[in-house]
């Protein structure tokens, strides 16, 4: 009887600690209390833009459908650098795109039929400093099934442009005021001009160069001084 008891213990310990270590893995705390919040179109629209705030370990995952053989292209734009984006194909267990190393931008070309997943979160220590992250999420579904795509339309562009000339210029993406127009530019490809409001060193210059698939090629200094 002493063995079995013995036996009875050890077991029990082994439970507790294997659920300790299970607690304690990378990413538990965050999938448990992730939200789900689904993305809704407007009629005939084939983009649509979603704003929120996630603190310490609970992240949210953004749902949307998509019909096979569409183009996807995701933009995403966070307060916090600790702040990423993982999506997920339908009925997928693993990330397509793992933000922390493909950055902030995703695309595919075919789309398979389903509901795909955008999940937001923060790393591991951001989140265990209960730190926070206001984000905007730009989500634009384009082509009919088979088809071609439609191509990024020119308010995608002008956010790709904000979110790539922010960090270069050290500013928010709203001190950056964009042409509503996107033009050609003299490589072939599309062009949007624009300017940077630094405060005390004055408002700068700046061109953000698309290529012909309107893919984001370089953003270009556009002031004598570089900046």
């Amino acid at each position: 009887m002493e063995a079995d008891a013995s036996e009875t213990t050890m077991i029990a310990r082994l439970l507790i600690i294997g659920w300790a270590a299970l607690t304690m893995a990378p990413g538990f705390a965050a999938h448990a209390q992730d939200r789900t919040v689904p993305v809704r179109f407007q009629p005939g629209a084939t983009a649509a833009t979603v704003k929120g705030a996630i603190r310490g370990d609970r992240g949210i995952n953004y749902t949307f459908e998509t019909v096979a053989g569409q183009t996807l292209q995701l933009l995403f734009m966070p307060s916090n650098r600790s702040c990423t984006l993982n999506v997920y194909a339908p009925g997928a267990d693993e990330a397509v795109h793992i933000g922390s190393v493909a950055g902030n931008e995703f695309g595919q070309t075919a789309t398979r039929a389903g509901t795909h997943r955008a999940q937001v979160s923060l790393m591991r220590n951001a989140a265990r400093r209960n730190e926070t992250c206001r984000h905007t999420l730009s989500i634009e579904i384009t082509g009919r099934p088979g088809g071609s795509s439609a191509g990024v339309s020119d308010a995608r562009l002008r956010d790709r442009c904000r979110a790539e000339a922010a960090p270069m210029y050290g500013v928010s993406p709203r001190q950056i005021a964009l042409a509503a127009r996107v033009g050609p530019s003299a490589e072939g490809g599309f062009q949007i001009d624009g300017t940077v409001d630094k405060g005390r060193e004055g408002v700068k210059k700046l061109r953000c160069l698309f290529t012909r698939e309107r893919g984001l090629d370089r953003v270009m200094a556009m002031t004598p001084d570089g900046r």
